[in-house]
């Protein structure tokens, strides 16, 4: 059964119904001030079985029919990575919101296009880079904002995924690279904590695994990363563990600082579920309790609805988007060149 559209709730359409555009349509949903109106999504049918399990009025196979529905303000962008800019572009100019899955493009081009857009039409834009209300990035930006650490001065982040993701979720693994897909995560925080753009990307990535599979995409990039104000991060990335891991995550963060020092473990899962078959470790990206989201991605999509009810700036502007973008771009250009790039 749709939920009734109040007075005062967002009116609210996703744009994806995908593993991640589900999420995106739980979550907005189940919010007490907002309103999902419909979903698009060119499977119609996955589009059909979203609306019913989460009592959605209207589908449309072209999004274009979505974003012409005035009760809908806002707007999630949850398409594949190589995707964002035109349904981005179209939402802007048909006065919407903005929530775009991260990254926010896989070009500068793309993200710059992408900005002009959202400046034009005077609307809200965020990048869905969630990982910031983990409550270990987060307790960890309020420590260094109190001064508890001393200086940020060096980041290590390890973000994989198992041979699983490029291979069998993920229709499109060769339309993108892991900067964009994983590293882009820890990249934001470690620029979130430095609070400093990159100035020179050195960066090498490896094709052996996903070329053999024929996917053409690195299985691994290493990136080391100068930021203006002498931080330096060291991020890695693959997506070739192998699926016998008890997550599709494996993910490491330190921050070394002049008076302190941070370990995180973002993949520490909430528990374990061993059978006769698996091990899994649960309640690592998403959960619920008691039929309601909860976790991380469910308060990135919270702060969104309420940015734009209030009028207020979200935490991860589309500026930030940019210039992680440009970081990101650089990687990229940089291990296909096998020498370093200036910013």
């Amino acid at each position: 059964m749709s939920k009734v559209y109040a007075e005062g709730d967002l009116g609210y359409g996703v744009i994806g119904a995908g593993i991640q555009g589900e999420s995106h349509i739980k979550c907005v949903a189940m919010a007490n001030n907002a309103t999902l109106l419909a979903i698009a999504d060119i499977d119609i049918y996955r589009a059909e079985a979203m609306a019913a399990k989460y009592g959605v009025g209207q589908v449309f196979e072209n999004y274009s029919a979505l974003l012409a529905i005035d009760e809908i303000e806002a707007v999630s962008v949850a398409l594949p990575d190589h995707l964002h800019r035109e349904a981005c572009e179209a939402a802007f100019a048909a006065g919407k919101h903005v929530l775009v899955e991260k990254p926010m493009a896989t070009s500068v081009a793309d993200a710059e296009a992408i900005l002009t857009a959202q400046k034009a039409s005077g609307k809200t834009l965020m990048v869905n880079w969630t990982n910031r209300w983990m409550h270990a990035f987060a307790q960890t930006k309020v420590a260094l904002d109190a001064g508890e650490l001393g200086e940020p001065l060096y980041a290590y982040a390890r973000l994989n995924n198992t041979l699983f993701v490029p291979t069998q979720m993920l229709s499109w693994a060769a339309d993108t690279r892991l900067p964009f897909w994983l590293i882009c995560h820890r990249y934001d925080i470690a620029r979130w904590y430095f609070q400093s753009e990159a100035q020179r990307v050195n960066a090498v990535c490896r094709s052996v695994k996903l070329k053999s599979l024929g996917i053409d995409t690195p299985d691994f990039y290493q990136a080391t990363v100068e930021f203006e104000n002498d931080c330096v991060g060291n991020f890695e990335s693959c997506w070739i563990m192998p699926e016998s891991m008890p997550s599709i995550v494996d993910s490491k963060f330190e921050l070394i600082c002049t008076d302190g020092y941070v370990n995180i473990d973002a993949a520490l899962p909430d528990y374990v579920c061993a059978t006769n078959e698996k091990q899994t470790n649960r309640g690592i990206l998403y959960g619920d309790v008691m039929g309601e989201p909860v976790g991380f991605f469910n308060q990135g999509i919270k702060h969104f609805i309420n940015s734009v009810l209030l009028g207020q700036e979200p935490l991860i502007t589309g500026y930030d988007g940019l210039m992680i973008t440009k970081a990101l771009a650089a990687m990229v250009e940089s291990a296909g060149k096998g020498e370093p790039v200036d910013l």
